[in-house]
C-alpha cells in the first residue's frame, strides 16, 4: 500500500438500483458508472440470481462459462467512467461456490438488487503497470 494514496474519504453518494432479468450485469455496471459520472465508485451489496455465468478465473486467458441457475454470494471491485474491475462469487442449487473476475455475458435471472458508493473527492484511473502486466488501479484526488 501506497500511504500517499490514503484519503479521507470526504463525501460520499450512494446509488441503488434493481436489475430487471436479462440484464448483463457487468454492461450495466459500466453503463450507471458512465451516466452517473462516477469517478471514484465501489459495489457496497450486491444480491440476486444469475441464469447466466461468465467468469474468468486466475490466469486464465479466456473466461468460463458455469451452466445452471446461480445465486451471486459476492460481488465487489472498483468501477469509474473510465473503467471497472469486479470479481463475484457465486453458489449453484448444491451450494457449491466458485468465484471469479467477472466479465460481460452474466445475465440476471430473477433480480439483482445493487448499492454502488461513489467517493466524490477520488478519481479511479488505470495505468498499466510493467510490474503486474496488467493496467492497475490509479488514485489521485479531487480538489
Amino acid at each position: 500500500m501506497d500511504l500517499e494514496q490514503v484519503q479521507e474519504l470526504g463525501s460520499l453518494n450512494v446509488f441503488a438500483v434493481r436489475l430487471s432479468p436479462g440484464t448483463d450485469v457487468r454492461q450495466a455496471i459500466e453503463e450507471i458508472a458512465k451516466r452517473e459520472q462516477i469517478s471514484a465508485g465501489s459495489i457496497l451489496s450486491a444480491v440476486g440470481s444469475l441464469s447466466r455465468v461468465q467468469l474468468r478465473f486466475a490466469n486464465a486467458k479466456e473466461p468460463t462459462e458455469l451452466a445452471g441457475k446461480y445465486e451471486i454470494l459476492t460481488l465487489s471491485g472498483t468501477l469509474s467512467a473510465a473503467g471497472v474491475h469486479l470479481h463475484m462469487i457465486v453458489a449453484n442449487e448444491r451450494g457449491d461456490c466458485t468465484g471469479g473476475h467477472l466479465v460481460k455475458g452474466c445475465q440476471v435471472y430473477t433480480t439483482l438488487e445493487l448499492v454502488i458508493a461513489q467517493f466524490t473527492n477520488l478519481r479511479f484511473t488505470r495505468q498499466w503497470d510493467a510490474l503486474t502486466g496488467y493496467p492497475e488501479l490509479e488514485i489521485s484526488s479531487i480538489s
